[in-house]
C-alpha cells in the first residue's frame, strides 16, 4: 500500500525525532475511544433499566463489563451522576491525547522541511559549480514554493494519522466483534463495498472523458461564432448556422447523456446503502426481539458507537492512502535535487589567483542545464582588465551563465575558462572570491550593519572617511544618515513583494544597488560583475553609479555589466551581443546599431520610451 511505504525517507531524518511520544499519546487516545464508547453503554443501560446487575454488565455476546463494588452498591442516581462524571473525565484525556499527538507531529513535521529547506540551500551550493547558479535558483524555486509545501502537508498527516487512527480503528473493530461478530463483520463488510462504489461513482471513466470532450465541444461553438460573420461575407452563412447546430446537438446529448448516467447512479448508491442498513437493522432486531440471548438496546447502542468510530478512522487512513501520492511525489523531487552531485576537484589540488594580469578567455565553451538544453554554444570570448564590458542577449539565461562561468559557477560540457592561462576549474574557489566581487540590484545586503557590508567581511582597514567619500559621490550618504544608527543601522537581505518592489524594507532598491557599488570602489578587485536594476521612471543625466564603474575600470579593473540602461551601453567600451547561446556580434555600441539588426531590434524593445504604446 502506497501510504505505508511513502515518505519513509523523510520519516526516518534525524529532526523526525519524538515517535514515542507520539505513540505514546496515540495509545492513550486509542485507548480512550473504546472505554469512553463502553462507558457511554454503561449509562444507557442504566437509563434503560434504572438498576445495574451485581457484578458484571453483559453488553453483548462476548463483552461483560466488571462493575466495581462501590458502585454497584450505590443508589441508581448516584451512580448516573459518577458515570457522568467518568465519561466526561475519559473525553478530557481524549482531548488532550488528540492535542498533544496534534502538536507533536507538527513540530516534527516542521523540523524535517525546515532541515530540508537547509539541505537545499546547502546543495544549491554545491550544484552551482557544476550547473551554474541561475538553474539553481530556478529548481530551487520550485522545490519551495512546491514541492516543500507538499511534502509538509503529507508528513504532518502521516504523523498525526499513524498510528493513532490505526490504533483507533484496530479498538473499534474489537469492541464491535466482541459485541456481536456476524453483525460487525457485515457491517465492515458493507462498509467497504460501499466505498468502493461510492469511489466508482465519483469518479467513473465516463466522467473523465465528459471533462475533456464538453470543454472541447464549446471551444468549437466560441469559434464557429468568430467565423460565422467572416463566413457571411463569402455568401456562406447557412453553413456556419448548420454547422453550429451540429455542434450544439453534439454538446447537449453529451451533458444529457452524463446527467442520465448520473440520474441512474446515485439512487443506485443509495438503494444498496437502504439495503445494507436494512439488513443490519433486521439482524439486530433478530437478536434483541424474542430471544434470551439476543442483544440488548445498551450492546446495539455501543456496536452502533463502535462501527462509528471505526468508520471515521477508516476514512482517515483512506484519505491519508489518497493524498500520498501527490505527498511522495513531492518527497522523491526533493530527494532526488538532494542526491550526491559529481565532485569536483580537491582544493588541496588548486592553485591560488594573484589579480588579473591578462585576460579571461572562453575557449569554444558549451553550458548545458541542468536537464541537459545548452545556454551556451561554442561561445568564443576575451575579457581584458582596464576594460568596462555589457552583456546584452535575447535569453537572460545565456549573459548571466557568461556571468557565472566567470564567478566560477558551472562547469562547461565543451571547452574552458581560463583566467591568464590558468583553467577555473583549478583555481582554489576561496583565491577566485577574492578577486571577483558580484553587484547585484539589491546590493546584495546581509544580515549586519552597513558598515560591515561596506567591508564585506574582509577589509576591516577600511576608513570611515573613505566609505564617507564613496557614498557622497554615490550620492546616497545623506540619505543614509537619515537613518537611525546612520552607517551603523542594521540592514538585511532585500524582500520582494510581488510588484518586483522591496516589500517592507527600508532602503530603496538603487540605495542597495549604489552600496554594492560602494563596496567594489572601496576593495577595488580585479574583476568586477554588476546586474544594473531598472532606470527610474524619470529621465537622469547623472549616473554616480555608473560614472564608479567606470573609474573602476580605467584604474585596472575589469567591469562586466548586465545592462538595463540605455546610458550604459553608450558608456562601455565594449558590448558582447548573445543570440541565444551563441555570440551574434561585438563592438561599440554605436557600431552594432549599424552593423546589427538583432542589436537594434533589442535596443527598440528595452529602451524605445514609445514600446508599449
Amino acid at each position: 500500500m502506497i501510504g505505508l511505504r511513502s515518505l519513509k525517507q523523510a520519516r526516518q531524518e534525524a529532526e523526525a525525532t519524538g515517535s514515542f511520544g507520539n505513540f505514546v499519546w496515540a495509545s492513550i487516545a486509542g485507548v480512550c475511544v473504546p472505554a469512553l464508547i463502553v462507558v457511554v453503554g454503561v449509562l444507557a443501560h442504566l437509563l434503560d433499566r434504572n438498576a445495574m446487575p451485581p457484578s458484571s454488565l453483559r453488553l453483548g455476546t462476548h463483552l461483560y463489563v466488571p462493575l466495581p463494588a462501590w458502585l454497584t452498591k450505590q443508589d441508581a442516581r448516584a451512580q448516573l451522576i459518577e458515570l457522568v462524571l467518568i465519561a466526561l473525565a475519559i473525553a478530557a484525556l481524549l482531548s488532550l491525547a488528540l492535542v498533544v499527538q496534534r502538536r507533536i507531529a507538527d513540530r516534527r513535521a516542521r523540523r524535517v522541511i525546515k532541515s530540508l529547506h537547509r539541505r537545499v540551500m546547502q546543495q544549491s551550493l554545491k550544484r552551482a559549480e557544476v550547473e551554474g547558479a541561475a538553474a539553481q535558483q530556478s529548481r530551487a524555486g520550485t522545490l519551495i514554493m512546491e514541492s516543500l509545501p507538499q511534502l509538509g502537508w503529507g508528513l504532518a498527516l502521516w504523523f498525526r494519522t499513524m498510528p493513532l487512527c490505526a490504533l483507533i480503528l484496530v479498538g473499534c473493530v474489537a469492541l464491535a466483534l466482541l459485541v456481536n461478530v456476524w453483525l460487525a463483520v457485515f457491517a465492515v463488510i458493507s462498509g467497504v463495498f460501499l466505498w468502493q462504489l461510492y469511489s466508482k461513482l465519483r469518479y467513473p471513466d465516463w466522467l473523465e472523458l465528459s471533462r475533456y470532450e464538453i470543454p472541447q465541444l464549446r471551444h468549437r461553438l466560441i469559434a464557429l461564432i468568430g467565423d460565422g460573420p467572416m463566413m457571411g461575407r463569402v455568401q456562406a452563412d447557412n453553413l456556419a448556422s448548420a454547422a453550429f447546430d451540429v455542434e450544439l446537438e453534439s454538446l447537449d446529448r453529451r451533458i444529457a447523456g452524463d446527467d442520465a448516467r448520473r440520474a441512474r447512479l446515485w439512487p443506485a448508491l443509495l438503494f444498496t446503502s437502504s439495503i445494507a442498513i436494512a439488513v443490519l437493522v433486521l439482524g439486530l432486531g433478530i437478536n434483541s426481539i424474542g430471544m434470551d440471548e439476543g442483544l440488548t438496546l445498551p450492546a446495539a447502542l455501543v456496536l452502533g458507537l463502535s462501527l462509528t468510530g471505526a468508520g471515521i478512522a477508516a476514512g482517515r487512513l483512506v484519505q491519508w492512502a489518497m493524498a500520498s501520492r501527490k505527498s511522495q511525489r513531492a518527497c522523491e523531487a526533493t530527494y532526488l535535487y538532494l542526491l550526491p552531485t559529481e565532485g569536483v576537484a580537491p582544493s588541496e589540488q588548486r592553485v591560488g589567483l594573484a589579480g588579473l594580469r591578462d585576460s579571461i578567455a572562453f575557449q569554444n565553451v558549451t553550458l548545458n542545464d541542468s536537464v541537459g538544453r545548452p545556454m551556451l554554444r561554442e561561445v568564443n570570448l576575451s575579457f581584458h582588465p582596464k576594460t568596462l564590458v555589457a552583456l546584452m542577449g535575447t535569453e537572460e539565461a545565456a549573459t548571466r551563465s557568461v556571468v557565472e562561468l566567470i564567478m566560477g559557477f558551472g562547469r562547461p560540457a565543451q571547452g574552458e575558462v581560463c583566467i591568464d592561462g590558468l583553467k577555473l576549474l583549478d583555481i582554489h574557489p576561496m583565491a577566485l572570491a577574492k578577486n571577483v566581487m558580484w553587484v547585484a540590484p539589491d546590493g546584495p545586503l546581509w544580515e549586519g550593519s552597513l558598515t560591515e557590508n561596506l567591508m564585506a567581511g574582509v577589509d576591516s582597514n577600511i576608513d570611515t572617511r573613505d566609505m564617507v567619500d564613496v557614498l557622497e559621490r554615490l550620492g546616497i550618504y545623506e540619505r543614509i544618515t537619515r537613518l537611525p544608527e546612520g552607517l551603523e543601522t542594521l540592514v538585511g537581505p532585500s524582500t520582494r513583494a510581488a510588484d518586483g518592489s522591496d516589500g517592507g524594507s527600508d532602503l530603496s532598491r538603487d540605495v542597495r544597488y549604489a552600496i554594492g557599488i560602494a563596496r567594489a570602489v572601496l576593495h577595488r578587485p580585479p574583476i568586477v560583475l554588476a546586474n544594473e536594476p531598472p532606470a527610474p521612471t524619470e529621465h537622469i543625466n547623472e549616473d554616480p553609479c555608473l560614472d564608479c564603474l567606470r573609474d573602476l575600470a580605467d584604474s585596472g579593473s575589469l567591469v562586466v555589466m548586465l545592462p538595463r540602461r540605455l546610458k550604459t551601453l553608450r558608456t562601455v567600451d565594449r558590448v558582447v551581443l548573445l543570440n541565444g547561446g551563441v555570440v551574434a556580434g561585438e563592438g561599440g555600441h554605436a557600431d552594432l546599431l549599424n552593423t546589427s539588426d538583432l542589436y537594434r531590434h533589442l535596443n527598440y524593445l528595452l529602451f524605445n520610451p514609445y514600446r508599449h504604446r
